[in-house]
């Protein structure tokens, strides 16, 4: 009898949910004020676990087996909790929720790994939902990320935004994660986010969290500057096709703020497709495509000295290629002076001092393709397996035209990347394992692909043929002679040497640059062929069931880089690099004191198999409630960052005998043979090719790289007033003990004589990645008010400071933070019959700030910046469309983001948007 009970139990269980006697509960949800349907709303039975969404038109069916009489709980952020009794399954229900206030409804997951209010985080935490991006003055969800408390941003072109916190600002920042849906977003090889290039298209964020500083506890050895993780849609909830539809105008008055590009169409493209095909099984599609003419980097200061083009004949621009190539004439001269003795009083004055001459350089307009374009798609199967296991499957693949900054401007022409999904998980647990691919495609190193076709259409000397430099000592006597002045025969000299240059845009030129850029760099060109591929797997548990008395949650995870560049990214000739990491971690969390106190630690293990000992994370909080919705939180984390592939094992050509490099032995002593030929530091290189005195040359010491580590202490306090003030202030202090930054070096392949110093073409230079032995300390403090003004008007105010102390002065730091951000907003969402009207505007303001761009592309003070954003938009409720009609820096007072990258105008826009939620 009782097998027969337990048998029967089984077969219940197990049963598929349409074998059972089902009823089905039928009705629509409404705003109560606009009459509008309120999609995307919890529909639960109290006391249950049957639940359901409204669709995209406020409908909803919901199946249970639970007998009459029953309660509905309807629920949605943005609106009040409502019970509905249910008296007869044939009643289809009609449902009016009342709207109310967001503020301190938000909930976040990413400081804890659990759903818990945003009020109660216990480490700061900035959000973004899908309603702020509907309601938005930005274009996408990137230029939002711009606004939040903490947060610096680098643009480098339309479709390339780079994120950081708490300074430590650069393009391609390795020590930032950004996580979407669960699955680590950086570049295989490159280790940095990958930004909107393969994230969420913008029609299915459903959030997005920041955390500011430290979160290597929770998310990983990259998360020293924070993490960024977002959330799709998931297509039970949010359901129906979306279109949105923008087209705009930029570089509008282009000439008058020093831009080459005329005024020029902007177009950005979304479509969202969702259905729920049944209780089981739910599907989503998105596609988005942008494309528009860039932003253009054409920053012309002198990185050589104080002149210009005209009255400097050693110049070299910022954002001018090929004219980092510069040789000391006077070996020519003193050639000629030989020759002819006659010419001695035309040289012997000059051979006074050292004369350093550049090539040509050609600027970014014209030579890099400004065409920038992104499409991105993505397709998500899910299938419930019972009401708490769910199965997902799911594909990103991104492709485009950008370009990005760091040791020079690359263009990323024709990248693919694709992320591939698995995942089961439950309330409790998940198993998920993804792999991310990655083509380079055919990019362009701006730098030496201009050094490169110098070399190509004249060589800059050879003994038997002579060369542009001859030419040019050729040409400044011949000017001289004619009583020319030094300057004006400087520049008669180089109109002589550049006969036969190939001019900007024309057949010839084209063809050498994509001959050069075609050509892999193992094979004398610029082309680096990166192949690489990530795989990674994970399982967490939450204890909840098990452990009553508190909250204990436990993880693993393993990846693997297959590192794959065929030797132009990385040493890796003969077979691609594997390297593996492994990491475990526990979190512990327990309430107290009737719950007022909250007390969490965390801890995790991480090996990676490039560094021989394992490293050990921590993480310890407490959040107190000091009164209702008043909450004191403080935290302390300890962080341990394994150097990235890049910071390793990197060696990419930055320019001719020039390489952007990693810091681990197996590069510097196996490829560059720093043991056998040591390095100099490359100023004092510099100050001997200036003195001719040996003395002066420094030798680096180096070792191996090893992993950086921050202690790092937060207090804050957070909140809400009356339901209707949110006020959150905090401070923070960071240690940083063998802290990765950057140095110039240079070394003398194959000799030590240091004479080889005076000739580039015999000595070569590295930006090399390396250990700081001082200690590092940074800190800040940072505030935030959030108002509801009521009448749906709200506005917003947050303001923060970062600093750097006891800076390392031998590194480069990319600290390239400005001394205080201050960013505004004030908007209504809804106003005027049936609220149809909304509007949002938004203010930027940062000074003035130093910013270094590691690898020796350039230095300088980025300008004071204000930018206001603004839209107004227009809701047809019976098309269940909205118009939007905007500009994002409505001043057209063009600014900058970093030192090399591109000066960034207005974009004036009008938006279509179709059943957008």
């Amino acid at each position: 009898m009782n097998k027969i009970m337990l048998l029967s139990l089984m077969l219940y269980f197990f049963m598929p949910d349409s074998v059972r006697a089902q009823n089905l509960i039928k009705g629509s949800v409404k705003n109560n004020v606009t009459k509008e349907a309120a999609y995307a709303v919890s529909v639960r039975i109290k006391n249950g676990n049957e639940g359901t969404y409204t669709d995209d038109r406020g409908r909803f069916q919901l199946k249970t087996t639970k007998k009459l009489p029953l309660t509905l709980l309807i629920s949605s952020i943005g609106f009040e909790p409502k019970e509905v009794a249910v008296q007869n399954f044939s009643e289809t229900l009609d449902i009016n929720l009342e709207p109310a206030s967001m503020l301190g409804q938000e909930v976040v997951v990413s400081a804890s790994r659990t759903v818990q209010k945003k009020l109660a985080s216990p480490v700061t935490i900035e959000q973004i939902s899908s309603k702020d991006i509907v309601n938005s003055p930005q274009l996408n969800y990137m230029d939002m990320i711009q606004g939040l408390k903490g947060v610096d941003v680098t643009v480098s072109s339309i479709g390339f935004t780079s994120i950081s916190t708490r300074g430590f600002n650069t393009s391609g920042n390795t020590n930032f994660t950004q996580i979407v849906d669960g699955m680590d977003n950086q570049a295989p090889g490159l280790n940095f986010p990958l930004g909107s290039a393969i994230s969420l298209t913008q029609l299915d964020v459903d959030n997005i969290e920041v955390l500011s500083g430290a979160s290597s506890a929770l998310y990983g050895s990259r998360g020293l500057n924070g993490t960024m993780v977002m959330t799709g849609k998931n297509p039970f909830k949010y359901q129906g096709l979306s279109v949105l539809v923008t087209q705009g105008l930029n570089h509008v008055n282009s000439k008058n703020n020093n831009d080459p590009v005329p005024a020029s169409p902007y177009y950005d493209w979304a479509v969202r497709y969702a259905k729920k095909v049944n209780e089981k099984f739910a599907f989503k599609v998105n596609m988005q495509y942008t494309q528009a003419k860039d932003w253009v980097a054409n920053d012309m200061t002198n990185k050589n000295g104080p002149g210009n083009a005209l009255t400097d004949p050693n110049y070299n621009g910022v954002n001018m290629y090929g004219s980092s190539t510069s040789v000391n004439i006077n070996p020519f001269l003193q050639a000629a002076l030989a020759g002819d003795p006659n010419l001695a009083p035309l040289i012997e004055p000059l051979l006074a001092k050292e004369n350093y001459v550049a090539r040509t350089g050609y600027p970014e307009y014209g030579y890099l393709d400004n065409k920038a374009k992104l499409f991105k798609a993505n397709a998500e199967l899910r299938y419930k397996f019972n009401s708490k296991v769910e199965g997902i499957l799911s594909g990103t693949y991104g492709t485009g035209n950008i370009v990005y900054t760091n040791d020079t401007r690359y263009q990323l022409k024709g990248f693919k990347v694709g992320q591939y999904r698995a995942e089961v998980k439950s309330d409790n647990w998940f198993v998920r394992a993804y792999t991310t691919s990655e083509n380079s495609g055919n990019t362009v190193i701006a730098g030496p692909t201009a050094q490169l076709m110098n070399e190509a259409w004249k060589t800059s000397y050879d003994g038997n043929v002579g060369g542009w430099y001859p030419e040019y000592t050729m040409g400044l006597l011949t000017a001289l002679a004619g009583g020319a002045s030094l300057t004006d025969a400087n520049l008669a000299a180089r109109g002589f040497a550049d006969q036969g240059r190939p001019e900007l845009g024309s057949q010839r030129f084209n063809h050498l640059r994509d001959s050069i850029s075609g050509t892999p760099i193992s094979e004398g060109g610029t082309l680096f062929l990166d192949r690489s591929k990530l795989y990674n797997a994970e399982a967490q548990y939450n204890f909840a069931e098990e452990i009553k008395f508190m909250s204990v949650i436990a993880g693993v995870n393993w990846r693997l880089y297959s590192l794959n560049s065929k030797n132009t990214l990385f040493p890796d000739k003969n077979k691609p690099i594997n390297v593996k990491e492994y990491s475990a971690y526990v979190q512990l969390a327990k309430r107290v004191l009737d719950d007022k106190l909250s007390l969490s630690t965390s801890f995790r293990y991480d090996k990676n198999t490039l560094f021989s000992d394992p490293k050990v994370t921590s993480r310890a909080s407490m959040v107190y409630e000091v009164a209702k919705e008043n909450f004191i939180r403080f935290s302390y984390q300890n962080a341990y960052s394994f150097p990235s592939n890049i910071q390793s094992l990197q060696s990419t050509m930055n320019g001719i005998n020039s390489y952007s490099s990693g810091g681990s032995a197996l590069l510097l002593n196996g490829s560059y043979e720093f043991d056998k030929y040591p390095p100099y530091t490359l100023e004092s290189v510099q100050k001997y090719q200036d003195t001719g005195d040996p003395g002066v040359l420094e030798r680096f010491e180096y070792n191996d790289i090893k992993p950086q580590s921050v202690n790092a202490f937060e207090l804050g306090y957070a909140a809400l007033i009356g339901k209707r003030v949110i006020f959150d202030v905090l401070g923070y202090f960071s240690t940083w003990k063998n802290f990765i930054g950057y140095a110039n070096v240079a070394n003398t392949p194959g000799t030590n004589d240091l004479n080889a110093f005076k000739d580039h073409s015999t000595y070569t230079q590295y930006n090399i990645a390396f250990n700081g032995g001082q200690t590092v300390n940074t800190y800040g403090y940072a505030a935030s008010l959030s108002v509801d003004l009521g009448y749906n008007f709200m506005t917003k105010v947050n303001y923060f400071s970062d600093h750097l102390k006891n800076k390392n002065d031998s590194q480069v730091n990319n600290f390239n933070t400005p001394s205080y951000h201050v960013n505004l907003e004030f908007g209504n969402s809804g106003f005027g019959k049936r609220q149809v009207w909304s509007f949002n505007t938004s203010l930027r303001y940062k000074p003035g700030y130093l910013y270094v761009v590691s690898g020796g592309l350039a230095t300088g003070d980025v300008p004071s910046s204000a930018v206001i954003d603004a839209q107004i938009s227009y809701k047809l409720i019976k098309a269940r469309s909205g118009i939007r009609l905007g500009a994002t820096n409505i001043t057209n007072k063009y600014y900058s983001t970093g030192i090399a990258n591109p000066n960034i105008g207005a974009v004036y826009y009008v938006t279509y948007a179709y059943n957008i939620f």
